[in-house]
């Protein structure tokens, strides 16, 4: 029998949150959100720069956090309630109470170890001798989970007492490292997590392109034990097409917008002068960024500004004057359609040392041909990554679970129940097809400071070859 304290009752009010509107609380969920771990997620903005874009994207990674809960509460009310979504558990995949409070507590804290502009630094990380300075935020959750924190005992405390379930599983699960069962159900094409932020990201960018039918989507979740995951029935066909599209266009107009990647490029490289010239220090980096706000980290460094740092700490001015880089050109990096990478343009996603070696080879050149006194930081190049965002993997492993006459005649049906959406027949959103939409999104480019646009453009075939010499 499920807890009805974490499924189906208020025991302590309501949270009134923008998208999903009142969300029901009760005292364990209450202890975690006024915990000082947690409410540190009020500091963090979910999109970083694009609130200098987007004005109205200042939401943080707290009321995220909750509609990430909310939503998860929502799928496992539907597994527990449906008959057919109940009688398909089975394996690992059972949905007892345990299994419910572990889900959770997973849910509402999956992004504990996020820190300001987590994401933008985890790209493209400062490097001091070969090792990146910040770590990726799910490698965290043992900072957060298990120390204390302005006094307060740590939320593992809580999630033992008040949850009933294992901290060291609910972080096992954040951090990825879950063998089995769950391990795909907090991070994947039908995540909450991913269903949470295009919705309420697209809100608060007020942009139309947030457009899912969440709630036929969720009804359409069926257990898959033999993947140890979700899957779908034909209902929820449509509504994870719009999902798919809407993360497309959310790609293309606000998470890869190019005055985002601009302030991101510029953070990334007065963070790795920092580092270079020991301006700062890695330990002294960490801490900053992993115990503060997004205005307060920069605040701080710039009241560390001094004669002894590198010229490119005007770039901190710059990101917190909003005196922005400009492209100068864009390149796509993948030929054949969309299908082979330009191997010199991802080379600089990787390699620090070329890609600053090269940004000062440009400024060199410049200022040679104009008598300009440019000091290396001037022209900035911003690669794409070759990670693939869009869930590829993931969305090439969901399968279909067939429920209507006309399919469930199908003899291939008959033989294997559940059906790879790939082979399923029902949409053109194929994974390949998603593969598509992301590769032709991405960009290799350029920016500089605004009045050395024309120079560079001037110049544009002299640059492509210094680039491309590697």
């Amino acid at each position: 029998m499920i807890s009805d304290n974490f499924l189906f009752r208020s025991e302590g009010g309501f949270i009134r949150l923008p998208v999903w509107g009142h969300i029901p609380l009760n005292s364990p969920l209450k202890k975690i959100l006024a915990h000082p771990a947690f409410l540190r997620l009020k500091g963090i903005r979910q999109l970083s720069f694009a609130q200098q874009v987007y004005p109205g994207a200042n939401h943080t990674r707290f009321e995220h956090s909750i509609g990430v809960y909310h939503l998860m509460k929502l799928i496992l009310q539907r597994i527990l309630t449906n008959p057919l979504a109940e009688s398909l558990q089975g394996g690992d995949l059972i949905f007892d109470d345990r299994a419910c409070r572990l889900l959770l507590a997973s849910a509402l804290l999956h992004d504990i170890g996020h820190y300001p502009h987590a994401h933008v630094l985890e790209q493209q990380p400062p490097i001091y001798y070969d090792e990146p300075v910040f770590d990726v935020h799910e490698s965290l959750i043992d900072r957060f989970l298990f120390e204390n924190h302005d006094g307060f005992p740590p939320i593992a405390g809580i999630l033992e007492n008040q949850w009933q379930v294992n901290p060291r599983e609910v972080a096992d699960i954040i951090g990825g490292k879950a063998s089995g069962r769950f391990k795909k159900l907090i991070s994947g094409t039908l995540d909450p997590d991913k269903m949470d932020y295009l919705l309420r990201d697209a809100h608060h960018c007020n942009i139309p392109y947030g457009s899912i039918d969440i709630e036929r989507l969720v009804e359409s979740f069926v257990p898959d034990p033999e993947l140890d995951r979700f899957a779908i029935t034909e209902k929820g066909i449509a509504p994870l097409e719009s999902l798919l599209f809407t993360k497309y266009m959310m790609m293309r107009n606000v998470y890869w917008h190019h005055t985002s990647r601009a302030f991101a490029v510029m953070l990334r490289r007065m963070l790795q002068d920092a580092v270079d010239e020991s301006a700062l220090s890695p330990e002294e980096l960490r801490t900053l960024f992993y115990d503060n706000s997004d205005d307060r980290v920069l605040h701080e460094l710039s009241q560390r500004l001094s004669s002894t740092w590198p010229p490119s700490g005007e770039l901190l001015h710059s990101v917190m004057q909003r005196k922005i880089y400009k492209r100068s050109f864009a390149l796509p990096p993948y030929r054949n359609g969309a299908n082979e990478p330009v191997t010199w343009m991802f080379a600089y996603a990787t390699d620090h040392k070329l890609r600053k070696e090269k940004e000062i080879a440009i400024c060199k050149m410049l200022n040679k041909r104009y008598a300009f006194d440019l000091k290396g930081h001037e022209i900035l190049i911003d690669p794409p990554s070759l990670k693939d965002v869009f869930d590829y993997a993931d969305l090439r492993e969901l399968r279909i679970y067939p429920t209507r006459h006309e399919h469930l005649s199908c003899p291939r049906v008959t033989a294997e129940r559940y059906i790879r959406f790939d082979d399923f027949g029902e949409s053109v959103f194929l994974s390949d097809f998603i593969l598509s939409f992301e590769r032709y999104t991405k960009k290799f480019r350029i920016v500089c400071r605004d009045d050395l646009c024309e120079n560079i453009l001037s110049h544009r075939d002299e640059i492509l070859e210094l680039l491309h010499q590697g």
